[in-house]
């Protein structure tokens, strides 16, 4: 990646956590950028003055099992007593129906939804690849943000850019995360059988890794574990209290947690009935 000539846009990160940092990095290369965080980095005044502001401040997991937004809401209200007149692009990851919520409650703000699917090891080098763009808002404020991403059609004209209403995008995040939870139980419990009756997983899960169906081995390896991290227990728990139909991820959940208390998987039914009393709908 390498420096571009001086760009006209003016860009603002409000939040300069793992996202907010790799997206200030990057897009410094190419355009004019101001981070601020409450930890004490950066002015707002220097937000106030960008043509698009992202938003990548935490959403962590509330005491309901829904994710905690307050963040979001604190910046976009005070953008709006601001009167910032740009393009509002929250990145940070949302509950399911938020984004709809905040465009009723904030009609001055040119509101846009544009989650992020990077790791964290590899925030950077992931969000300058990424392997895809989604974004929901208007149009035309869709249109002003994609223009800050020049690099991306220059490295690969495939990455596809998938436009969609705002509850999509949600849970099509939200989605993502889950399906890791998904699988990591899913390898860890063929992981249980195959100890139990004396194979070796390793060689029970190769047979899945030849499908041709199967494009990545990822979070489909033996021995390795439960699910963790920031994003994917607390996005999956968002999905699973968002909604009454979510016995498979009830499912995953339990396993991870029978492995998280180091406890056999061999009564997974009893585990989702425990898990199901403790839900928050």
């Amino acid at each position: 990646m390498s420096n571009e000539q001086e760009s006209n846009f003016r860009v603002g990160i409000v939040g300069l956590g793992s996202v907010g940092s790799a997206v200030k990095h990057a897009l410094s290369f190419y355009h004019h950028c101001a981070g601020y965080d409450i930890k004490g980095i950066g002015l707002w005044s220097d937000i106030l003055e960008t043509d698009v502001a992202f938003i990548t401040v935490s959403t962590p997991e509330g005491s309901d099992g829904r994710l905690d937004c307050s963040a979001v809401d604190t910046v976009l209200s005070r953008l709006n007593d601001s009167r910032y007149s740009g393009v509002c692009v929250i990145k940070s990851t949302v509950g399911v129906g938020y984004t709809d919520t905040a465009v009723k409650h904030f009609p001055a703000l040119r509101i846009i939804y544009m989650p992020e699917f990077l790791r964290e090891k590899s925030n950077f080098t992931w969000f300058v690849n990424p392997d895809r763009i989604v974004v929901s808002g208007d149009d035309h404020d869709i249109g002003v943000v994609l223009a800050l991403f020049t690099w991306v059609d220059e490295l690969n004209e495939s990455v596809p850019v998938l436009r969609m209403s705002h509850i999509e995008a949600e849970i099509g995040k939200l989605a993502h995360n889950a399906r890791i939870a998904v699988l990591v139980s899913f390898t860890n419990e063929m992981e249980q059988i195959s100890q139990e009756h004396g194979a070796d997983p390793n060689q029970v899960m190769s047979i899945i890794h030849a499908d041709r169906r199967v494009k990545s081995k990822e979070h489909l390896r033996s021995g390795r574990g439960p699910y963790g991290g920031k994003c994917v227990p607390k996005d999956t728990r968002e999905l699973i209290n968002a909604s009454h139909h979510t016995s498979l991820l009830n499912a995953a959940e339990s396993v991870n947690d029978c492995l998280l208390n180091g406890k056999a998987i061999f009564n997974v039914e009893a585990a989702i009935s425990q898990s199901a009393e403790k839900r928050t709908c």
